[in-house]
């Protein structure tokens, strides 16, 4: 199923934030299971046309659809700013940035950006992005063998420990909201 359906999910993985099933396929690209020169190719397809499309939409819907968000026009803002001064170093890091990465291109368009000077650069950006998270992968795959390998050991721990940070977390929030209510 990997082989016959794995360079399908790659491609649609990588057209969102796809990082952790990147690096996933080049574990298993190093496993035999994969080509690693496939996973890179559907990786940087899925992430190049994605972007490129998104920015086309930007283009000409951009700023209407960034309207309808008002609790998004701070954010909209500081992207714009920086596009101004930076844009070639925005275009291409906004895809090595989580949280941004979706929508980035959809501000990129709207700002007015040429779409010659997107194409080359995102181009250039997706080669990098696909390759090194699927290197990644692969390069690193005997220690993520052994954490997967080890990983029922430590299993109830694990889970112990990410259902105390959701607690805490949950705890914080909460607590700070009524200190926030209790102020005004």
């Amino acid at each position: 199923m990997i082989s016959s359906y794995g360079y399908y999910a790659i491609f649609l993985f990588a057209c969102i934030e796809g990082e952790v099933a990147l690096i996933t396929a080049g574990f298993l690209a190093h496993q035999g299971l994969l080509s690693i020169q496939l996973v890179i190719l559907y990786a940087f397809l899925g992430t190049f046309l994605m972007e490129q499309g998104v920015f086309q939409i930007g283009r000409v819907y951009g700023l209407k659809i960034l309207d309808r968000f008002p609790k998004l026009k701070p954010k909209v803002a500081i992207a714009f700013k920086w596009l101004k001064k930076y844009d070639v170093l925005f275009i291409f890091s906004f895809r090595f940035i989580y949280g941004i990465r979706n929508i980035s291109p959809l501000i990129i368009g709207a700002s007015g950006v040429p779409s010659k000077k997107f194409f080359f650069v995102n181009f250039a950006a997706a080669i990098i992005w696909s390759v090194s998270i699927a290197c990644i992968g692969y390069v690193f795959s005997n220690a993520i063998e052994g954490v997967v390998a080890h990983f029922g050991e430590y299993q109830k721990h694990i889970l112990f420990a990410i259902l105390g940070v959701v607690i805490a977390i949950y705890a914080w929030v909460s607590l700070r909201q009524a200190y926030l209510s209790r102020k005004q």
